[in-house]
């Protein structure tokens, strides 16, 4: 498997769903409550024939669960037959999402600030760093999100928050997988956005990850 497989399948662990079934090479996933693309979306696990003759049963998921179906066409390069076959179907393309890939140690070099600050790393979320998140994460449903996705995340994890009294100003979530680490939830507070709060956190994060590359997801 190449590192683009392993890639998103480390990102949908990372950002667990309620329901997650593995069915017919297939990954399908459903997060009552919390009606975001990740959450709610089939992931193709193979390629070929079998991942296309599965589409019935695929969209028989959503249509059960009564939310839309959607497909995360991942790694796009891997699946053009795919494509094709959901064009064919009426289905139409909608938010493109960018994976950027780089060495730990390019992202701990490369985002030192200008302005050296203090970074909290937790283990676990705290109160703090949850309230913060639910007030700059920039949805209607992010207490639900906290509550059914962030209650799941599972561990090695570094929740990393920069404070300015005691407000939090800036924040972000490392997930680590073998060999890799993902970036969640990066937000900073308008306010004291263009302070390189975020370049403070990310060498923070990578520090925290195991040896290899880290993964960003926007």
């Amino acid at each position: 498997m190449s590192d683009a497989w392993l890639i998103e399948r480390y990102a949908a662990e990372a950002w667990p769903a309620a329901e997650a079934l593995e069915e017919e090479g297939w990954l399908l996933r459903h997060t009552p409550g919390v009606p975001r693309r990740r959450s709610n979306s089939a992931l193709p696990l193979v390629r070929g024939e079998a991942l296309l003759a599965a589409l019935p049963r695929m969209e028989d998921f959503h249509a059960a669960r009564g939310i839309p179906v959607t497909v995360q066409v991942a790694p796009a390069q891997e699946h053009t037959a795919l494509d094709a076959s959901l064009t064919e179907r009426g289905y139409r393309r909608d938010a493109a999402t960018l994976v950027c890939v780089a060495p730990t140690a390019t992202v701990i070099t490369g985002t030192r600030p200008v302005v050296p600050l203090e970074v909290t790393v937790a283990e676990q979320p705290t109160r703090q760093w949850l309230d913060a998140y639910i007030g700059l994460d920039g949805h209607d449903n992010s207490q639900e999100a906290a509550d059914q996705v962030l209650a799941r995340i599972p561990a090695p994890a570094a929740y990393l928050s920069v404070e300015h009294g005691d407000q939090v100003t800036g924040m972000g979530l490392i997930v680590a997988s073998p060999g890799c680490a993902g970036v969640f939830c990066m937000a900073t507070h308008p306010a004291y956005r263009r302070q390189g709060i975020a370049t403070a956190i990310l060498p923070v994060g990578a520090r925290r990850c195991p040896l290899g590359r880290s993964t960003r997801r926007r």
